[in-house]
């Protein structure tokens, strides 16, 4: 397998979608947003014409997929003036673009994702979401195996990124999987398969609990490396304090940094920050283990 790429001779398959959403239906915390977002959309404040319904709708959102709406208000604003909700029922995909396409201070932003997500969530059988893993799947399949034509910059525009979808659905019959499934599906896969930093864990493997005893070292290692991806932390800013912290180190650091990715010990600096802001009196002696 490639960095970064799907297994050579990997076909998608209604059994292999079975597999992956099972999966995904045993990560509580993911599946509790989901719910909650269900809650939300459909039951509590399935209207868009009031403003502090839909900041309520926009602001979750964005918290929970990290849509980096960084105003808020300006979004919620938009979409009332939009008046949406008939284009909703009516299932618009013109919808999506005029969402995404919204000024906030005088600058044109274009907030594709969110869009497709705020869209979805109202109308899940109708909508798909639109994700930069979801788009390297269809990319990557598309390359080995054609199932229709399209380029890269082509799935920005919503009509043809949901006829890319309904035509991956039909090839590899998955008619079976609703739209919102077959997202899941792609998402999980693309998680999988395209995380840039998929190499550079050594311990973290996505799990919810961790997998290792309180007693072994490794757990301290799952902790760390689970911190640094549920944060967000910036991998080239760690690289670049990896790189600070090696001109004083000493020499089992140095060692370490040697057997390691400059990524890898970009990730081990952020561990053993972390624990020096909870373990004051800690040696850190242990990170060498690493």
């Amino acid at each position: 397998m490639k960095q970064k790429d799907l297994p050579q001779g990997y076909k998608p398959s209604y059994k292999d979608s079975q597999q992956v959403l099972y999966y995904l239906k045993r990560q509580h915390k993911f599946m509790l947003h989901e719910r909650s977002l269900n809650r939300l959309f459909l039951d509590l404040c399935p209207q868009n014409d009031k403003v502090e319904d839909i900041m309520i709708k926009c602001s979750t959102l964005n918290d929970f997929y990290s849509t980096n709406i960084f105003d808020v208000h300006a979004m919620a604003e938009h979409i009332l003036n939009l008046n949406i909700d008939k284009r909703l029922r009516d299932h618009d995909y013109s919808l999506v673009d005029d969402i995404s396409n919204v000024v906030i201070d005088g600058k044109r932003h274009h907030f594709y994702s969110f869009a497709t997500k705020y869209c979805s969530h109202h109308q899940p059988d109708h909508y798909a979401i639109y994700d930069s893993y979801v788009e390297k799947v269809l990319m990557c399949i598309n390359k080995r195996e054609p199932f229709t034509n399209f380029k890269r910059d082509q799935l920005k525009a919503y009509d043809v990124f949901m006829s890319v979808i309904l035509s991956f659905r039909e090839r590899y019959g998955l008619t079976q999987l609703t739209l919102k499934e077959l997202d899941l599906y792609l998402w999980q896969l693309g998680k999988w398969h395209f995380n840039p930093y998929k190499k550079v864990y050594k311990y973290y493997n996505y799990e919810e609990d961790n997998p290792f005893l309180n007693d072994d070292i490794r757990s301290k290692f799952w902790y760390g490396e689970m911190m640094f991806s549920t944060t967000r932390q910036k991998i080239d800013n760690w690289m670049e304090n990896g790189k600070k912290w090696l001109n004083e180190a000493h020499g089992q650091i140095r060692n370490l940094a040697d057997r390691l990715t400059p990524e890898q010990f970009g990730v081990v600096t952020y561990i053993s920050s972390l624990n020096g802001k909870w373990c004051l009196y800690d040696d850190q002696e242990w990170i060498i283990e690493y």
